[in-house]
């Protein structure tokens, strides 16, 4: 009898440490995909110009869902549902951080709520200034090409100055958000993301990051690109 409960206890001790090993690392991701009942969720990240799955799990007849994941420096992951055409949610997390994400399976990937991390936090913000931006200019877009289709074209010609400002003023907001956050590694990413091909932007925005962003993944990038240009 004794013989019995010692093993009982050892198997216990081995499940409980199996379980507690699944809930180890520096980085929770949870939420709630509204209506899901059957799929599989995956967290990836990109290696080597590629997107790899690091964390995957089950889901079935459970609309939350948790990750225990661990990763090196704050950058950009997904949170996929293969399931779903396009099903992709990108968030901004660093080591320590907890991220909460909402969304519905009929929709997944298209307006979900991300909260969680001082980066994500600031992508939010940026995010919703640029949506902004993004649909004011498909109107003047639009605009325009409907008064050059009725030949009007000094209308045209002013609603493309427009266009232009718009532009200007898209890029300065980017710009003054960056040197806002310059202390962030959310910076150098949307630098990356605005200016790639501007390397005059790059070499701006590298210069006053702080010298702790200058270690992140982005700004090695940026200062990649920058050691590069002719």
């Amino acid at each position: 009898m004794l013989k019995k409960i010692v093993i009982l206890w050892f198997v216990f001790v081995a499940f409980t440490a199996c379980h507690n090993a699944k809930k180890t690392g520096n980085l929770l991701v949870e939420g709630t995909v509204k209506g899901l009942r059957l799929g599989t969720l995956q967290i990836k990240q990109l290696q080597k110009d590629s997107l790899v799955t690091i964390d995957s799990v089950k889901v079935d007849g459970d609309e939350n869902f948790t990750f225990h994941t661990t990763i090196d420096e704050p950058q950009v992951m997904i949170l996929e549902l293969p399931e779903v055409k396009d099903g992709k949610i990108p968030f901004f997390a660093a080591p320590n951080d907890t991220i909460h994400i909402f969304t519905y399976v009929e929709s997944f990937g298209l307006s979900p709520i991300v909260k969680g991390g001082v980066n994500q936090t600031e992508k939010n913000a940026y995010d919703k200034m640029i949506k902004q931006f993004n649909n004011k200019e498909m109107d003047l877009f639009k605009a325009k090409f409907e008064a050059a289709k009725l030949h009007l074209l000094k209308e045209a010609d002013s609603l493309g100055k427009k266009l232009d400002n718009l532009e200007r003023k898209r890029k300065l907001y980017t710009l003054n958000f960056i040197f806002r956050n310059k202390d962030k590694a959310i910076a150098p990413y949307i630098a990356m993301m605005e200016f790639y091909n501007n390397p005059k932007a790059l070499d701006t925005v590298y210069k006053v990051l702080s010298d702790d962003v200058k270690q992140s993944m982005y700004a090695k990038q940026i200062k990649k690109i920058l050691a590069q240009k002719p």
